[in-house]
């Protein structure tokens, strides 16, 4: 299987022989993530499960069942986890960097979100927010009727980011949200996500 993080060469045959339900590639350089990313139509399924199919507390980061790709979906909603109670590293956890320095970004604003040809190819994405927030709070929609809406919407999470960059986003922007858990911030039930705009 090739995988190399430097060039991004991806065989997908190969990822797909081994879990069909594959469907993209996750990269964040200065981090430990690097990692595929799978979907399907249960959201529970991933969080204990490893990309060959086995039992793993580690779980596989995972794209929100929600998301179509036949009128292709606004924002890629991937699920992952961070710091685990039983104190496993996971792939996520280097997210949490972006709330614990406020210089990191400076130095990590990019992610390589790499997709077969197919489901919207390889993609670079810059980070326009960081939000720290309750579960319940609205920051995963999909899909937008209207442009203004969509705008007046990521417009709203950009304003209440923890951090500033110079990262605007238009109507038309494809979006990806790295969402995962994030603790000990006074938080019930705390959520950490980091969200991007697809710039080529």
């Amino acid at each position: 299987m090739q995988v190399t993080k430097a060039d991004k060469t991806i065989d997908w045959d190969a990822l797909r022989a081994k879990n069909p339900e594959t469907i993209g590639w996750l990269t964040i350089d200065g981090t430990n993530i690097d990692t595929q990313v799978v979907q399907t139509k249960d959201n529970n399924k991933y969080l204990y499960t490893a990309f060959d199919s086995s039992n793993d507390e580690r779980g596989t980061p995972f794209l929100d069942m929600d998301y179509q790709w036949d009128t292709k979906s606004q924002n890629s909603v991937v699920y992952g986890h961070s710091t685990m109670h039983s104190g496993v590293q996971v792939m996520f956890d280097d997210l949490l960097n972006y709330v614990k320095d406020p210089t990191f970004i400076q130095k990590n604003v990019a992610i390589t979100y790499n997709r077969l040809p197919e489901l919207g190819g390889d993609g670079t994405w810059a980070i326009f927010a960081v939000l720290t927030v309750e579960a319940e709070t609205d920051y995963r929609q999909i899909d937008f009727q209207e442009q203004e809406q969509f705008q007046s919407y990521y417009q709203g999470l950009n304003d209440s980011s923890t951090v500033k960059t110079d990262v605007t986003v238009a109507p038309w922007d494809e979006i990806i949200t790295l969402s995962t858990c994030i603790f000990n911030t006074g938080l019930s039930d705390g959520r950490l996500a980091v969200i991007a705009k697809r710039v080529k």
